[in-house]
């Protein structure tokens, strides 16, 4: 397995080690739920370094985007980040991403770690004609994310920039101390928070600084449950090669107005216009249990579904979960059961985000 720069840190702060992606991470510090509710009221630190970071360069870096990427490019500027999605022709997702166009024109990408070769495939693949270089520098950089309602007050004195004004999705370039880094308004958790990225020699004095500051460690446990009170998506879960962005519930970053064209919009306007057979929704166990990806989901001894992420809300005190199901069935109130263990559980459909203080 492949490690972080941060490796011999998260081992020595006594973390519990898996594999994830491809790497070995820690996936918790003190506890998954300690970490969790850390995070909800105060800050925490997350090693993000397994992540891919490519640029994107050349003068039709922006057309280039454009034909890969679902969003509306025209919504971007200078010094501002967007979420969008990669679809193959038939609306289904290669992957979703968050880009930063940079004042030169070059785009900086943020990919999922495990779809880095597979995405730098599809953008080669789909390169042609444009003036474009694709370098990627995710072994070359290091990356932490800083989350949590205090977040910005902790890193204020550490950095050459007010981040009071630097406004949610924007980034900037600054100083970590004498540190250059990149430095975004934006995280995965529901709260507050920030991304950094720089030079892979520098990950120890910046995650120890950090720490300094009282936050705390925070493994992918946790990261997995703050985001799935947030009703964030997760590759391999609520996306994947299988499932569009518009089944996963967001359609949002599909723009398909006259005058934007890009790779799966055909198959995606006629989901928009007639509507998907299935949609991503909230669910509550109502029994006593926990929710587990891929359990299945049935309303009146029919199959309609299964659960896409699923597991003990920390900030709720109460198992939650995502499902894609039919969509006749989406309403809030539906009620449905859960096959766990051979055994059939009470649930329902229930309004999102569970939680999100953003």
């Amino acid at each position: 397995m492949k490690t972080t720069t941060l490796h011999n840190t998260h081992l020595s702060l006594g973390a519990r080690m898996v594999e994830f992606a491809g790497y070995e991470m820690p996936v918790q510090y003190e506890g998954i739920i300690k970490e969790h509710e850390f995070v909800r009221n105060h800050a925490g630190i997350f090693d993000i370094s397994h992540m891919g970071e490519i640029l994107i360069k050349g003068p039709d870096s922006i057309k280039f985007l454009q034909k890969i990427m679902t969003n509306d490019l025209n919504l971007l500027e200078f010094w501002k980040g967007q979420y969008s999605c990669m679809c193959y022709e038939n609306g289904t997702t290669v992957d979703d991403v968050f880009y930063y166009l940079e004042p030169t024109g070059n785009i900086r990408m943020i990919i999922n770690a495990s779809n880095i070769k597979k995405d730098l495939e599809w953008m080669r693949r789909n390169l042609s004609g444009f003036r474009v270089e694709i370098l990627n520098i995710s072994a070359l950089r290091c990356r932490i994310a800083f989350q949590g309602p205090k977040a910005g007050e902790l890193l204020n004195p550490l950095v050459k920039v007010e981040i009071s004004t630097l406004k949610r999705f924007y980034f900037t370039h600054t100083d970590f101390k004498d540190i250059p880094i990149f430095l975004a308004h934006t995280g995965y958790t529901g709260e507050d928070g920030f991304e950094l990225s720089f030079e892979c020699k520098h990950a120890t004095e910046i995650w120890d600084s950090l720490l300094a500051t009282g936050a705390h460690p925070i493994g992918l446990g946790a990261r997995d449950s703050l985001r799935l009170e947030a009703c964030y998506s997760l590759y391999g879960h609520e996306l994947s090669n299988e499932i569009t962005p518009l089944e996963a519930g967001i359609g949002w970053v599909v723009k398909t107005k006259e005058g934007i064209d890009f790779i799966g919009k055909n198959a995606l306007l006629k989901q928009k216009e007639k509507g998907t057979s299935r949609i991503l929704v909230g669910i509550n166990l109502k029994d006593r249990g926990m929710l587990r990806d891929n359990y299945k989901l049935f309303k009146d001894n029919e199959e309609i579904g299964y659960i896409t992420s699923g597991g003990y809300s920390p900030t709720l005190k109460k198992t939650i979960g995502l499902g894609l199901i039919k969509s006749e069935l989406k309403a809030v109130g539906t009620e449905l059961e859960v096959e766990i263990r051979g055994k059939s559980l009470k649930a329902e459909v229930v309004s999102t985000p569970f939680y999100r203080n953003i």
